[in-house]
C-alpha cells in the first residue's frame, strides 16, 4: 500500500500516452479544435501569454521543450517547480470537482488535447493536483504531458519501486535517489507500450512533510523525458 502514491501516477500515465499516440485524423481535428478554443486560454498560466498551438503535421518528429528559457513555475499545495512557459496548466482539484465537470471548458478542452471523452478525463484525473500538457505539439506522436498528486507516506525502496511498476507492464531503465530542493526524491526512469507504441515515462518521487508527492512526465523520446524531469528536479521546491 506504502507504494499507491507511486504507482497511481504511473497508470495514468498510460491512460494518457495511449490517448497521446492515437494518429487517426479525428484525434488531430480534435487537438487543433482545442488550440483555438477559449478553454485553451482560460488553462493556460498568466505568464503564457501565447495562444496554444495546434500538433505538428508530422507526428513522428520529437519536438524537444526549450527548457533553457522561457519557463513558467507551477505550484500545487506541497510543491512548485518549473515547467515550458507555452505549456497549458490544469488545476486538476477545481476542475474536476463538481458533478457537472464534464460541462467545464477547462476539462473539455484538456479532453479534446488528450483525445478522450470529458467523461473519461473525469474519471482518470479526478484524483489528480495537476495537470500540464504541451502546448500542441508532440514528440514522436505523444502529446508530452506531465501531472503531480499526492498521499500521506514516505517514500518506496527502490525494489519496491520495481517492483510495483512491474505490475503495471513497466519496464524500468533506470532508478536513483536525487536531492531536490524539496528533500530528497527517488527518481524512476521506464518504458510503456501503449497505442501500439511506447512511451517514455519518469516518476519524481519526493517526501514533503510526510506527503509522499509524486511528479510523472510522460514523452515520446528519452531526450524529452530526461529534459523535462531535469527541469523539474533543478527548479523543485517545498511550495
Amino acid at each position: 500500500m506504502r507504494l499507491r502514491p507511486l504507482l497511481a501516477p504511473a497508470a495514468l500515465c498510460l491512460a494518457l500516452a495511449a490517448a497521446g499516440c492515437s494518429s487517426d485524423d479525428s484525434a488531430e481535428q480534435s487537438a487543433e479544435k482545442s488550440a483555438d478554443s477559449p478553454a485553451a486560454t482560460a488553462a493556460e498560466s498568466p505568464a503564457d501569454s501565447t495562444a496554444a498551438a495546434s500538433p505538428s503535421a508530422d507526428a513522428s518528429e520529437p519536438s524537444e521543450p526549450d527548457t533553457d528559457t522561457d519557463t513558467q513555475e507551477v505550484a500545487t499545495d506541497q510543491v512548485a517547480f518549473d515547467v515550458p512557459a507555452s505549456w497549458v496548466t490544469v488545476d486538476a482539484a477545481e476542475a474536476f470537482s463538481g458533478d457537472d465537470a464534464t460541462e467545464d471548458p477547462v476539462v473539455q478542452d484538456l479532453a479534446a488535447r488528450l483525445g478522450v471523452t470529458p467523461e473519461q478525463a473525469v474519471q482518470t484525473f479526478a484524483q489528480m493536483d495537476l495537470i500540464v500538457t504541451s502546448d500542441g505539439e508532440r514528440d514522436a506522436g505523444v502529446l508530452t504531458n506531465l501531472n503531480v498528486v499526492h498521499f500521506p507516506g514516505a517514500l518506496p525502496t527502490e525494489s519496491a519501486a520495481r517492483a510495483e511498476l512491474r505490475q503495471i507492464g513497466a519496464t524500468v531503465t533506470s532508478i536513483e535517489a536525487v536531492e531536490t530542493g524539496a528533500g530528497d526524491a527517488l527518481r524512476v526512469a521506464y518504458t510503456l507500450e501503449a497505442g501500439g507504441g511506447q512511451v517514455r515515462s519518469q516518476a519524481l518521487a519526493v517526501d514533503v512533510d510526510g506527503q509522499l508527492v509524486t511528479i510523472t512526465v510522460t514523452a515520446g523520446t528519452e531526450t524529452t523525458s530526461d529534459e523535462l524531469t531535469d527541469l523539474v528536479v533543478d527548479s523543485l521546491t517545498a511550495a
